[in-house]
């Protein structure tokens, strides 16, 4: 995150800082998202505020992740390397959830689950806090399985080995489009259009884990995450 912000930084011409405030859980995104100015984040709560008319923020651009050929990104369900070896046979097992309002670790999995066995569902589940540490209760033999954020799993193999040592996918989910960038439409129109252009000049040579920033709107989110009713938003009509 370091190398983007200073490369936007640099690019812009402005200050650019990560704002601590905002808290690492999708609730807290929620809370605080609406006011900062250039929002990178998971893309149901993104869709979620903007929809529901809670965030003044219009989605510029989807990356793409190194090696993923495109704007996507997927799931990777995860267990012991003794552990079940199908998603059929993990569904009578527990569960490592990091939040329930993530995508990638929590609704996209229902959606994932609903298709493949209709009406059926995990035996038990316990929620971890982090992808990370859903790994962990994997490890430690907490839980049996979980859906984690196939970018998150790449940078584990990569740079953390030892934390998933003797853990193995054994099924994935379908491609979403990848976590959007949204830049607050109250932002002077020259600073969006720097920040605009600077997010689509994006390549390797920049940030080292991005090949690009593809230009993008809202609805290449709106009917791949839907809003969970749970949260209480309701989409706004245009």
């Amino acid at each position: 995150m370091r190398d983007l912000v200073e490369y936007l930084a640099e690019a812009t011409g402005v200050e650019v800082v990560i704002d601590q405030t905002a808290g690492r859980t999708t609730i807290e995104a929620l809370r605080h998202a609406p006011t900062l100015d250039l929002v990178w984040m998971c893309g149901y709560p993104t869709v979620s505020l903007i929809s529901a008319g809670r965030m003044s923020h219009a989605i510029v651009g989807a990356p793409v992740f190194a090696g993923h050929g495109g704007p996507i990104y997927h799931a990777v369900i995860v267990t012991r390397e003794s552990g079940p070896l199908s998603l059929g046979a993990a569904l009578e097992t527990r569960l490592a959830v990091n939040e329930v309002e993530s995508w990638s670790g929590f609704l996209g999995l229902q959606a994932h689950v609903e298709r493949a066995f209709p009406g059926r569902w995990f035996a038990d589940q316990a929620v971890t806090g982090s992808h990370r540490a859903s790994l962990a209760a994997l490890a430690d033999g907490t839980c049996d399985v979980a859906s984690v954020d196939v970018t998150v799993w790449e940078h584990a193999l990569a740079e953390r080995p030892e934390e998933v040592a003797g853990l193995r996918v054994i099924d994935r989910t379908v491609d979403w489009p990848a976590p959007p960038f949204s830049l607050n439409s109250k932002l002077k129109p020259g600073t969006r259009r720097s920040f605009t252009e600077a997010l689509h000049a994006i390549g390797p040579a920049e940030i080292a884990s991005l090949d690009g920033v593809v230009p993008t709107g809202l609805d290449l989110y709106q009917d791949v995450m839907p809003i969970p009713s749970h949260l209480g938003l309701r989409r706004t009509e245009a």
